[in-house]
């Protein structure tokens, strides 16, 4: 089952990690999407209007990006001196607020089984693109195999199956999935990019699950190397012997 994002809401970690906490560290051009289920409403409202400044913020460098390579650098006037009109400002305005609108109801979608949302701002001039983020636990006795699937490295296409690697972690065992699936009906392909890392402890095994997937096949290059670097800000830490 996926979600209205396409991406999966089954096969990812238990959210069950007795003894210890995680978060996202928020880098400058990440959001970390709250959800009302773990955080309180005058919490998330205050996310939300700050959110939708980074958000107008982003769509607003590639407007001024894309007139820029219109018009030439030295032909485009200075930001203050031109600005945009009432129909553009509307415009912003209204991608902006449909975006974090968006972010939120995937966030409380995605909070009721311990997993969160973080979104990527100004990739290739697009809106912000999600990222689903699950952590979860397992006994070394037995660990859990289903990160693979989870990932998506079982099933997809027998003609171009997904591709599995093995990348170096400095805190853990890693795995990065890359596969393209096409629509029965529609013929749309789908790409979705999943890493993941296994750390292993004396008492519990935990698994880290980033995924990524749309049909934006242009983004696939940029959003390898963003979620290798999304994946040291997932902090977890034990809070209990």
């Amino acid at each position: 089952m996926t979600t209205p994002n396409g991406l999966p809401s089954a096969g990812l970690p238990s959210a069950g990690l007795p003894g210890w906490t995680w978060n996202v560290d928020p880098a400058p051009h990440w959001l970390v999407v709250p959800a009302l289920a773990t955080e309180g409403p005058e919490d998330v409202a205050t996310w939300e209007r700050e959110a939708l400044v980074a958000v107008r913020d982003s769509l607003r460098t590639q407007y001024d990006a894309d007139t820029e390579t219109a018009v030439g650098p030295a032909e485009r006037p200075e930001l203050d001196e031109v600005g945009l009109d009432e129909a553009g400002r509307a415009e912003l305005d209204r991608a902006a607020g449909e975006s974090v609108t968006n972010l939120r109801a995937f966030a409380d979608g995605m909070a009721a089984e311990g997993h969160r949302v973080v979104a990527a701002l100004g990739v290739l001039g697009r809106g912000p693109v999600p990222v689903l983020v699950a952590v979860g636990a397992s006994d070394p006795a037995d660990p859990d195999d289903g990160m693979l699937a989870a990932l998506g490295a079982t099933g997809g296409n027998p003609v171009a199956p997904p591709n599995v690697e093995y990348p170096d972690l400095p805190d853990g065992d890693g795995v990065r999935v890359t596969r393209l699936d096409v629509g029965e009906l529609s013929g749309g392909g789908w790409l979705s990019i999943g890493l993941g890392r296994r750390a292993e402890h004396d008492d519990v095994v935990v698994d880290t699950v980033l995924v990524w997937r749309s049909q934006d096949l242009m983004l696939g290059a940029a959003m390898l190397e963003l979620l290798d670097e999304l994946l040291p800000a997932v902090r977890i830490t034990r809070t209990a012997a």
